[in-house]
């Protein structure tokens, strides 16, 4: 599945000025998410970046890969809605129902993710939260993902005034 929203030429570009795809992980990356972890009370937070391909994820508390196929990511959702995405209970969600993290040895049910704005109003990525449970997710929930996508624009912000000055 390719993620293609009507402006997916200009949405990869603008992501390409942040510089946050095919980096090294950076721990102010890895603190959000932390916290986002620990205000959601979630065994595993992630930040995605997400082109046309693949979803690049710059910090989460896994050891494990950094680069994901769209197709098996469910961060694509927030970024083609441009909005919030939740699954309370992600084996009930039909379309999901075959996709390996739900059906795979990871048995994923939880997942609720905050879109990443640019300045420029593109959607870039996804601050999110996943569990193996089921669990309610409310409007504070969401508030507070939607708060850590803040910082992460607030932290993006920052790398593109440091490459218009360099």
């Amino acid at each position: 599945m390719d993620i293609i929203t009507p402006d997916e030429r200009e949405r990869e570009e603008n992501l390409k000025n942040y510089k946050v795809v095919f980096t090294k992980p950076e721990p102010i990356f890895d603190q959000l998410a932390a916290i986002a972890a620990t205000m959601l009370n979630a065994p595993l937070a992630m930040i995605n970046f997400i082109d046309r391909i693949s979803v690049w994820g710059t910090a989460d508390q896994k050891a494990n890969e950094t680069n994901t196929e769209v197709s098996t990511s469910m961060c694509s959702l927030a970024v083609l809605k441009g909005h919030e995405s939740e699954f309370q209970q992600a084996t009930d969600e039909l379309f999901l129902i075959s996709n390996p993290l739900i059906a795979g040895e990871y048995g994923l049910k939880f997942y609720a993710a905050a879109p990443i704005k640019t300045t420029e109003g593109f959607h870039v990525g996804t601050v999110c939260i996943v569990d193996r449970h089921p669990r309610s997710f409310g409007a504070e929930e969401q508030q507070k993902l939607e708060w850590v996508a803040s910082m992460v624009q607030l932290e993006m912000n920052k790398r593109s005034t440091l490459n218009i000055c360099a």
